[in-house]
């Protein structure tokens, strides 16, 4: 598999068997900043009202009781979408397919001995990995994603937005099963704090692009 980085700095793989390159992570707050700082839909009065739901906590403080702080919540479908649109070109959100191959793909790739998925990174983005190690029982790349144990994230369902996603009961009780359940918000335009996004880039630019990856495993 394929990880390369993002303009922010977070990692990305290739999920061959969607045709996709995908966040590892959600989308954290670090790299939701970098976009309110710019002239874009999301202003400082609107993320504000995000952190308010969540607040946000550093890369060095977070826990494993507080994880889900790093990550942009509380998020409406048209930031996430204008954010995907900040972030470059061919970015936006995932199908529910899509979403649900990549959970599956996950699920089966081993995570790499000794700490080589770390190292393919650097600043606040291998800070969070490295705590992931100490705090999670990692077995695949699955647990990176935290697409168990996460959020709720944004997906598209035909001409429609959903989500997908099993936050851990502490941050957000719930049953939901991601590969049966879609979540559908009693009003999409209320902010929702246990909702957040990752990304995709679709097509098979990688084939020719995989001298650009920083590790192969």
């Amino acid at each position: 598999m394929l990880v390369t980085t993002d303009r922010t700095g977070f990692p990305l793989v290739v999920v061959e068997d969607a045709a996709v390159e995908v966040h590892l992570l959600p989308i954290t707050k670090l790299q939701f900043h970098g976009f309110v700082a710019s002239p874009t839909l999301v202003n400082e009065t609107r993320y504000q009202e995000m952190l308010a739901l969540n607040p946000a906590v550093s890369p060095e403080a977070f826990t494993a009781e507080n994880r889900e702080r790093l990550f942009a919540t509380g998020i409406l479908p048209e930031e996430a979408i204008a954010f995907a649109r900040w972030l470059g070109e061919d970015f936006d959100l995932p199908t529910v397919r899509e979403w649900r191959a990549i959970m599956a793909a996950l699920r089966r790739e081993p995570t790499p001995r000794r700490n080589l998925l770390v190292d393919t990174v650097e600043g606040p983005a291998r800070v969070i990995l490295k705590k992931f190690e100490d705090q999670l029982h990692v077995r695949s790349l699955l647990d990176y994603s935290l697409m168990r144990g996460g959020l709720v994230e944004w997906v598209r369902d035909g001409k429609e937005l959903v989500g997908l996603g099993i936050p851990r009961p502490e941050f957000h009780a719930n049953l939901w099963d991601p590969l049966v359940n879609k979540i559908r918000p009693i009003d999409i335009n209320t902010r929702v704090p246990y909702f957040g996004l990752r990304l995709v880039r679709r097509g098979e630019w990688y084939l020719a692009d995989k001298e650009k990856a920083r590790y192969v495993f």
